[in-house]
Protein backbone atom coordinates (compact mmCIF):
# COMPACT_ATOMS: atom_id res chain seq x y z
CA UNK A 1 0.00 0.00 0.00
CA UNK A 2 1.11 3.18 -0.54
CA UNK A 3 0.51 6.11 1.02
CA UNK A 4 0.41 8.65 -2.29
CA UNK A 5 -2.04 6.55 -4.05
CA UNK A 6 -5.00 7.92 -2.02
CA UNK A 7 -6.34 4.64 -0.43
CA UNK A 8 -7.33 5.14 3.24
CA UNK A 9 -5.22 3.72 6.09
CA UNK A 10 -7.85 1.87 7.15
CA UNK A 11 -9.84 -0.90 5.10
CA UNK A 12 -12.98 -1.35 4.51
CA UNK A 13 -15.80 1.28 3.18
CA UNK A 14 -17.60 2.43 6.30
CA UNK A 15 -19.24 -0.95 7.03
CA UNK A 16 -16.55 -3.00 8.46
CA UNK A 17 -16.49 -5.00 11.38
CA UNK A 18 -15.65 -2.49 14.15
CA UNK A 19 -18.70 -0.33 12.44
CA UNK A 20 -16.45 1.90 9.93
CA UNK A 21 -16.02 5.61 10.81
CA UNK A 22 -18.20 5.41 13.64
CA UNK A 23 -16.42 2.59 16.00
CA UNK A 24 -13.48 4.38 15.83
CA UNK A 25 -15.14 7.48 16.99
CA UNK A 26 -16.58 4.96 19.79
CA UNK A 27 -13.57 4.02 20.71
CA UNK A 28 -11.51 7.05 20.89
CA UNK A 29 -15.00 8.60 23.44
CA UNK A 30 -14.04 5.87 25.62
CA UNK A 31 -10.65 6.56 26.06
CA UNK A 32 -11.01 10.45 26.16
CA UNK A 33 -13.75 9.38 29.24
CA UNK A 34 -10.72 6.78 31.16
CA UNK A 35 -13.19 5.07 32.90
CA UNK A 36 -15.31 7.58 33.88
CA UNK A 37 -18.35 5.79 33.71
CA UNK A 38 -17.82 3.57 36.35
CA UNK A 39 -16.24 0.94 34.26
CA UNK A 40 -19.50 -0.52 33.47
CA UNK A 41 -20.38 -0.54 36.85
CA UNK A 42 -17.51 -1.23 38.85
CA UNK A 43 -16.59 2.16 40.27
CA UNK A 44 -14.28 4.31 38.59
CA UNK A 45 -10.71 3.72 37.84
CA UNK A 46 -8.14 4.95 40.62
CA UNK A 47 -8.97 5.91 44.35
CA UNK A 48 -12.23 7.31 45.77
CA UNK A 49 -11.69 10.80 47.07
CA UNK A 50 -14.01 13.68 47.39
CA UNK A 51 -18.07 13.72 46.09
CA UNK A 52 -16.74 11.03 44.09
CA UNK A 53 -17.06 8.49 47.01
CA UNK A 54 -20.25 7.08 47.63
CA UNK A 55 -22.39 8.54 50.42
CA UNK A 56 -22.54 7.35 53.96
CA UNK A 57 -26.05 6.38 55.64
CA UNK A 58 -24.89 9.69 57.79
CA UNK A 59 -24.47 11.83 55.12
CA UNK A 60 -27.75 10.81 53.32
CA UNK A 61 -29.19 12.00 57.00
CA UNK A 62 -27.28 15.38 57.27
CA UNK A 63 -28.79 15.54 53.45
CA UNK A 64 -32.21 14.54 54.43
CA UNK A 65 -31.87 16.95 57.79
CA UNK A 66 -30.99 19.70 55.37
CA UNK A 67 -33.73 19.03 52.60
CA UNK A 68 -36.20 19.24 56.43
CA UNK A 69 -34.57 22.29 57.02
CA UNK A 70 -35.19 23.85 53.57
CA UNK A 71 -38.83 23.26 53.62
CA UNK A 72 -39.44 24.42 56.96
CA UNK A 73 -37.46 27.40 56.40
CA UNK A 74 -39.49 27.43 53.04
CA UNK A 75 -42.82 27.21 55.24
CA UNK A 76 -41.47 29.57 57.48
CA UNK A 77 -41.23 32.03 54.94
CA UNK A 78 -44.33 31.42 53.31
CA UNK A 79 -46.06 31.63 56.78
CA UNK A 80 -44.54 35.52 57.38
CA UNK A 81 -45.32 36.50 53.71
CA UNK A 82 -49.00 35.69 54.50
CA UNK A 83 -48.95 37.12 58.21
CA UNK A 84 -47.24 39.99 56.39
CA UNK A 85 -50.33 40.17 53.95
CA UNK A 86 -52.85 39.70 55.93
CA UNK A 87 -51.48 41.86 58.16
CA UNK A 88 -51.68 44.47 55.32
CA UNK A 89 -54.52 43.84 54.25
CA UNK A 90 -56.21 44.58 57.88
CA UNK A 91 -54.43 47.41 58.36
CA UNK A 92 -55.72 48.66 55.11
CA UNK A 93 -59.12 47.37 56.33
CA UNK A 94 -58.98 49.52 59.75
CA UNK A 95 -57.65 52.51 57.47
CA UNK A 96 -60.36 52.57 55.49
CA UNK A 97 -63.00 51.98 58.49
CA UNK A 98 -61.09 54.94 60.24
CA UNK A 99 -61.57 56.68 57.29
CA UNK A 100 -65.28 55.87 57.27
CA UNK A 101 -65.36 56.83 60.67
CA UNK A 102 -63.83 60.32 60.04
CA UNK A 103 -66.04 60.91 57.36
CA UNK A 104 -69.16 59.86 59.77
CA UNK A 105 -67.44 61.96 62.59
CA UNK A 106 -66.91 65.72 60.20
CA UNK A 107 -70.81 64.77 58.88
CA UNK A 108 -72.00 64.59 62.32
CA UNK A 109 -70.14 67.13 63.49
CA UNK A 110 -71.34 69.66 60.30
CA UNK A 111 -74.50 68.46 60.82
CA UNK A 112 -74.18 69.54 65.09
CA UNK A 113 -73.01 72.54 63.84
CA UNK A 114 -75.65 73.57 61.67
CA UNK A 115 -78.82 72.19 64.62
CA UNK A 116 -76.45 74.80 66.88
CA UNK A 117 -76.42 77.57 64.41
CA UNK A 118 -80.49 77.09 64.19
CA UNK A 119 -80.61 76.85 67.64
CA UNK A 120 -78.53 79.85 68.22
CA UNK A 121 -80.48 81.95 66.09
CA UNK A 122 -83.86 80.85 67.26
CA UNK A 123 -82.79 81.72 70.46
CA UNK A 124 -81.57 85.28 69.44
CA UNK A 125 -84.87 85.78 67.52
CA UNK A 126 -87.01 84.62 71.04
CA UNK A 127 -84.43 87.07 73.06
CA UNK A 128 -84.76 89.85 70.86
CA UNK A 129 -88.82 89.38 70.48
CA UNK A 130 -88.72 89.08 74.48
CA UNK A 131 -86.23 92.66 74.38
CA UNK A 132 -88.68 94.34 72.31
CA UNK A 133 -91.85 93.22 74.39
CA UNK A 134 -90.29 94.52 77.69
CA UNK A 135 -88.78 97.54 76.07
CA UNK A 136 -92.31 97.92 75.09
CA UNK A 137 -93.72 97.29 78.31
CA UNK A 138 -91.64 99.63 79.62
CA UNK A 139 -92.25 102.65 77.00
CA UNK A 140 -95.86 101.65 77.85
CA UNK A 141 -95.23 102.02 81.64
CA UNK A 142 -92.44 105.46 80.85
CA UNK A 143 -95.83 106.41 79.06
CA UNK A 144 -98.17 106.25 81.68
CA UNK A 145 -96.26 107.35 84.22
CA UNK A 146 -95.54 110.71 81.82
CA UNK A 147 -99.38 111.07 81.41
CA UNK A 148 -99.93 110.53 85.24
CA UNK A 149 -97.29 113.17 86.03
CA UNK A 150 -98.88 114.84 83.18
CA UNK A 151 -102.56 114.86 84.48
CA UNK A 152 -101.26 115.92 88.20
CA UNK A 153 -99.32 118.63 86.85
CA UNK A 154 -102.72 119.69 84.79
CA UNK A 155 -105.23 118.99 87.60
CA UNK A 156 -102.76 120.81 90.11
CA UNK A 157 -102.47 123.70 87.55
CA UNK A 158 -106.17 123.62 87.08
CA UNK A 159 -106.37 123.73 91.09
CA UNK A 160 -104.42 127.31 91.45
CA UNK A 161 -106.22 128.09 88.26
CA UNK A 162 -109.75 127.51 90.06
CA UNK A 163 -107.99 129.67 92.96
CA UNK A 164 -106.75 131.93 91.40
CA UNK A 165 -110.13 132.48 89.79
CA UNK A 166 -111.68 132.42 93.05
CA UNK A 167 -109.33 135.07 94.59
CA UNK A 168 -110.62 136.89 92.11
CA UNK A 169 -113.93 136.51 92.34
CA UNK A 170 -113.63 137.12 95.92
CA UNK A 171 -111.31 140.46 95.57
CA UNK A 172 -113.90 141.76 93.36
CA UNK A 173 -116.77 140.94 96.22
CA UNK A 174 -115.10 142.44 98.29
CA UNK A 175 -114.29 145.70 96.20
CA UNK A 176 -117.74 145.49 95.60
CA UNK A 177 -118.83 145.28 99.03
CA UNK A 178 -116.12 147.86 100.95
CA UNK A 179 -116.66 151.89 99.71
CA UNK A 180 -114.02 153.10 98.17
CA UNK A 181 -111.90 155.61 100.25
CA UNK A 182 -112.71 159.14 99.73
CA UNK A 183 -110.13 160.80 96.85
CA UNK A 184 -106.83 161.95 98.30
CA UNK A 185 -106.75 165.71 97.63
CA UNK A 186 -103.93 166.60 95.40
CA UNK A 187 -104.43 170.10 96.46
CA UNK A 188 -101.98 172.86 95.10
CA UNK A 189 -99.69 172.94 98.34
CA UNK A 190 -99.89 169.91 100.15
Amino acid sequence: MDISSGTPLYVGNGNGAMGGDWGIMFLAFLAMMGGGFGGFNRGPMGPITGDQAPASSAQLQNSMNFNDLQDQNRDINNNVNNVYHDTVAYVGDKYMELQRDIESIRAQSIQCSFETQKQLADQTLKFSEMMNAQSMMIMTENQKTRDMFTQDRFERMQSEINELKRQRDLAGLRDSLRPLPPPFPMAAGF
